[in-house]
């Protein structure tokens, strides 16, 4: 065990001689926390800013009327939308938000269907019809932005059977007094 000590003392004793070696050391020690700093930094929170990611929003709904009361749900989606800052939402007809999806302007497209409020006042009828919400993404761009549109794409129709729900109860108890 002795002349290893012996050895290793030799070594830095050579080390502190040769000042690149010196040089070297200290890159190595310094290198990897520095790219650990800047991928923790970068990574910590990618959700955080996902202004910049732009999706197409195109609204052909034409509304209906329930009980006099006029009702666009795609135009209150719309309206929601345009106060939400969570993502780039970039509002535009059908035919410029495929073309933009297809050649990458737009990470992902909502199309909101011009029998969309028709469709999901149906429960109020006989005649039920399932309400769509169009959603196409462009996975060639990038790993993570599909994710990221896709839960956003999530969060709208969320909100939109929320609103729904208070709409409808509203017709409802108001066709019931």
């Amino acid at each position: 065990m002795k002349k290893v000590w012996t050895i290793y003392a030799i070594d830095w004793r050579r080390i502190s001689r040769s000042s690149s070696a010196i040089f070297l050391i200290i890159a190595l020690m310094i290198l990897p926390s520095m790219y650990a700093w800047f991928n923790i930094k970068a990574l910590w929170d990618p959700y955080g800013n996902t202004s910049g990611i732009k999706i197409a929003v195109a609204n052909d709904d034409l509304g209906i009327t329930i009980n006099d009361h006029e009702m666009n749900i795609g135009q209150e989606i719309v309206d929601v939308l345009k106060e939400n800052e969570s993502l780039g939402w970039t509002f535009v007809s059908k035919k410029k938000a495929d073309k933009g999806v297809l050649y990458g302007d737009y990470y992902a497209s909502i199309y909101i269907p011009k029998d969309f409020s028709e469709n999901l006042s149906s429960i109020l009828s006989d005649n039920l019809k399932k309400p769509e919400i169009i959603y196409t993404s462009n996975d060639k761009i990038n790993a993570i932005a599909p994710k990221i549109t896709s839960k956003g794409a999530t969060t709208i129709t969320t909100e939109v059977s929320e609103q729904f729900v208070e709409v409808v109860s509203e017709a409802v108890l108001t066709a019931f007094d």
